[in-house]
């Protein structure tokens, strides 16, 4: 059973970037990836245990100035989303601090970690009185016990994993007096990809009935991995990666799961896997380059006696076809906003009615372990948080997975 704990608030202010963000940088636009993600904030939450941590106020005080000297450099996070949802005002308006005090000890609380609870130690994007919420809400939790977590939420639209990566390094170097800076690039990706005027994704809610939908976490012993990697491999696919062998693993424990619910009728089913571009850009994106840059791969089950063998096929058969190198040159030509926009294999599953859609993505690779050590060590866990969200039955329903590394205490 999930521990009970109350989350007080005792401190909220806006923090702004250290200097002014120059005129010529006032307004960036967005990119067509950018503008094909729904607005909606992603939840982040870095947990710490007290080894020898300074006082509350001293990393309180240590937090907020670096954020603010980082903002600087991240002026694109300090501003607004604008109201043609085309590009960002970059105002200098800040992003939400708050603090709080925890009535337990981190450890407790983690010992059987619930989606639910932990989504109290993150903020809200509804915490914005007026006008379009802040690109990035933190929320820095303090337990009784010294430990601490830091929830971050950041805007999808302007923003992915890779982004906002780079945009903790820097948060953390510049807390530990770090050289190490980065200085993000957010015009690249725009400028090759440039916004469609009148063209935008504004939210989840499209036409559909909502169904709540809980989140549950699934933990792998890290010794079972490379026993999964064993039984997954295939003369086609002799080495798996670990990532294909978990997939293939959800994949169908899943549709085992629908088959039940109706009955035992089995169906065929597809999966949509998002893609990082950066690395198969022609030629490869730099890391400096922020923003979103994102596809779908495609991949669909030939029967309904699908084994795991058989799955781990069509994911790698769907990531060599769909993103080999002449499609990346057609991503990057004259089709490119169709690619883009409509990602021609995945569309066709959209369109399907006679098959389950599941949808996953991987953060393995994004190292925010080694990203988030703010001068007290790496955090001893890093997660997604998610609590119970409505979720339109005509969409796929995600499968999200990251492989957090957390053994316990």
């Amino acid at each position: 059973m999930a521990m009970e704990f109350i989350v007080e608030k005792i401190h909220e202010e806006i923090i702004k970037p250290s200097s002014p963000t120059p005129l010529h940088l006032k307004t960036s636009m967005l990119s067509l990836f950018d503008q094909t993600q729904p607005i909606g904030h992603v939840p982040l939450l870095f947990c710490y245990p007290n080894n020898g941590l300074a006082e509350g106020e001293a990393r309180s005080q240590l937090l907020k100035k670096s954020l603010s000297e980082t903002l600087t450099r991240f002026y694109l996070f300090a501003g607004r989303l604008s109201s043609s949802l085309s590009s960002m005002e970059c105002n200098d308006e800040g992003v939400d601090y708050v603090e709080t005090r925890v009535n337990c000890r981190l450890q407790d609380m983690l010992k059987e970690p619930d989606c639910e609870s932990l989504a109290k130690l993150l903020g809200s994007p509804q915490m914005a009185a007026t006008g379009p919420s802040p690109v990035i809400i933190v929320k820095v939790n303090f337990f009784e016990c010294g430990g601490m977590a830091i929830g971050i939420r950041f805007l999808h639209k302007v923003a992915d994993v890779s982004t906002i990566k780079l945009f903790i390094k820097t948060w953390a170097a510049m807390a530990r007096g770090s050289s190490d800076h980065a200085v993000p690039d957010f015009t690249t990706i725009p400028l090759l990809f440039p916004t469609i005027s009148d063209f935008s994704v504004r939210s989840d809610d499209v036409p559909g009935q909502l169904r709540e939908v809980a989140f549950r976490r699934l933990v792998f012993d890290a010794s079972k991995i490379p026993m999964l990697k064993a039984q997954v491999a295939s003369r086609d696919v002799p080495q798996p990666t670990r990532v294909e062998a978990v997939v293939a693993l959800l994949w169908k424990c899943a549709r085992a799961a629908a088959t039940t619910n109706r009955g035992g009728f089995k169906k065929h089913s597809g999966l949509l896997h998002v893609v990082n571009l950066r690395k198969r850009m022609i030629p490869p994106l730099p890391e400096l380059c922020a923003g979103n840059a994102l596809s779908m791969m495609a991949a669909q089950t030939l029967d309904c006696e699908t084994e795991l063998q058989s799955l781990v096929k069509q994911l790698r058969d769907g990531m060599r076809d769909q993103f080999s190198e002449s499609s990346m040159r057609k991503l990057q030509g004259n089709g490119a906003v169709f690619e883009i926009l409509f990602i021609p294999s995945g569309s066709l599953l959209i369109q399907r009615d006679d098959l389950d859609l599941y949808m996953c993505s991987s953060w393995c690779g994004f190292e925010l372990y080694e990203s988030a050590d703010f001068g007290w060590g790496k955090p001893r866990w890093v997660t997604v948080c998610i609590g119970r969200k409505k979720y339109n039955t005509s969409k796929p329903i995600p499968i999200n997975f990251i492989f957090d590394g957390f053994i316990g205490w």
